[in-house]
This record gives structure tokens, sequence and C-alpha cells, in this order.
């Protein structure tokens, strides 16, 4: 009897699963390319060192880009043009940048760094330093339509004062993106015998299905979820989805 070794057997079956839906026009070949890479890089990868170990966030957002256009493409529809934005965790402003020509939006950016602020700065939007750990910090009677959050409450000690906060805040919806801890590429590192090897500053691992009971534990209602990845593969969202978002009802909640 021949015996497969078993790293090609797992990228083998992987293979095929993936191949399936490759007609699905969501898709696309190079999203479920890119699953197939990553999952076969963290399986075979032999340096397990540590990514971004910084002192404090100037130097990480001097040496980082926290731009990533497929968030913005995400949650566009969601937001209504000439609307009202909080962006909290600018970064360099590449998020509110797309949203400001592609919206119409009148975007104010909130970053711990003030490397970040004066990033999003030359990119014309108008920014302030601050710590949201304890909260957003915004005077009572301040509102915004939508208040953005992405990639930015897994780094923060208190996730559910910054959402509670949000929600109070926003009149239309609060959005927010988080990476998946249960992606197949940190699945993989977890079962070498790695914790996944995200971001050296996150605080906090959240799967899709932990971050919703998350919210319902904190009394907030989701309305709408997306991902990249097609209908008909939703049910493995939790293994597959790489960058995802949640929709979130603003109402007023006791903090």
């Amino acid at each position: 009897m021949r015996i497969i070794p078993i790293k090609s057997n797992i990228a083998f079956i992987f293979t095929i699963s993936i191949m399936k839906s490759l007609t699905s026009p969501r898709f696309g070949v190079m999203l479920g390319l890119t699953i197939l890479r990553e999952s076969w890089t963290a399986l075979t990868q032999n340096s397990m060192s540590f990514p971004e170990v910084f002192e404090d966030y100037e130097k990480y957002h001097s040496a980082i880009n926290t731009g990533n256009l497929s968030r913005a493409k995400l949650v566009e529809e969601w937001i209504e043009p000439n609307s009202t934005v909080l962006d909290v965790g600018v970064g360099d402003g590449i998020v509110s940048e797309y949203l400001i020509k592609n919206k119409q939006v009148k975007v104010v950016g909130l970053d711990i760094s003030a490397t970040a602020c004066e990033k999003a700065k030359q990119l014309g939007i108008q920014t302030e330093v601050r710590d949201i750990t304890n909260g957003l910090g915004l005077p009572d009677g301040t509102s915004y339509d939508y208040i953005l959050l992405l990639e930015v409450i897994e780094h923060t000690a208190y996730p559910q004062r910054i959402l509670i906060d949000a929600a109070n805040h926003a009149k239309k919806g609060v959005i927010v993106s988080i990476p998946n801890s249960a992606y197949i590429k940190w699945r993989i590192q977890l079962l070498r015998g790695y914790v996944p090897r995200q971001s050296f500053t996150h605080l906090h691992f959240w799967s899709i299905k932990d971050f919703e009971i998350f919210c319902k534990e904190t009394n907030i209602q989701i309305l709408e979820f997306k991902t990249f990845l097609p209908r008909h593969l939703m049910p493995l969202r939790n293994l597959l989805a790489w960058q995802q978002c949640w929709y979130l009802l603003p109402k007023k909640i006791e903090v």
C-alpha cells in the first residue's frame, strides 16, 4: 500500500475543496489560491518568529502601513453618500480616503499615534491623537452617522467599553472588522504548537463565532455580516474567511 505524506494529502484535499468553489464569481481564482498558499505556508514554514515587535505605536506606525482597501470595499455599501464618519484607529488614512472619494463622506479620524495621524493628515483627513483605552472620549451630544472600528478593538484592553461607547454615539451604524483567529492559516499554526502569528500588538483573539457571542453578551445587535466568500461557502466562514466586517445596530446602551 502506498502511503501519501500527510502534508501532501492535506494540500491535495484542500486544493480539491477550493477548486470546486472557483466557479463562483464572488470568490475568484486569486482568492482561492491565496487561501491555499497561506495554508501551505503555515504548514511548512520554518521561521516562526513574532511579527511586528515594537516598543510603542509611534514606532509601529513609522514602520507599518495599515491601510487595506479590501476592508473599505467590504463596508462601502453600508455607508450612505454624504454621511459623517468617525474612523477610530484611522492609521495611515487609506480607508478614509477611499470612502471620501467614493462616498463623498466627511471623516474625522482618531488614533493613539501622532505618526499615524500625520500620515492621514497628508491625505487631507482631519485627525486627532487620542487614547481610546477607556472609551472614545466624545462629548455628550456628539454623534456621527457611522463609527468605524476597523482592525482596532483587538488592540485594546477593554473592547466592550469601546463598542458600547461607539453604539451610543452612532446614528446609523457601528462598523467593525477584526481578524478571524479561526481562519485556517491560524489553525494550522496552532496545530503545529504556535500561537497564531498575527500582529504582536493584538491583545484579544476572536473567531467569527466568538465575536458573535461577544456582541450578544454586550447587548449589541448584529445587522449584517460580510466577507469575501460565495454564498455556498458561508457555512464555512469560521474556517475560510480571512477578512470580514460586521454592521452593528446603534442604540443607547448602559455602560
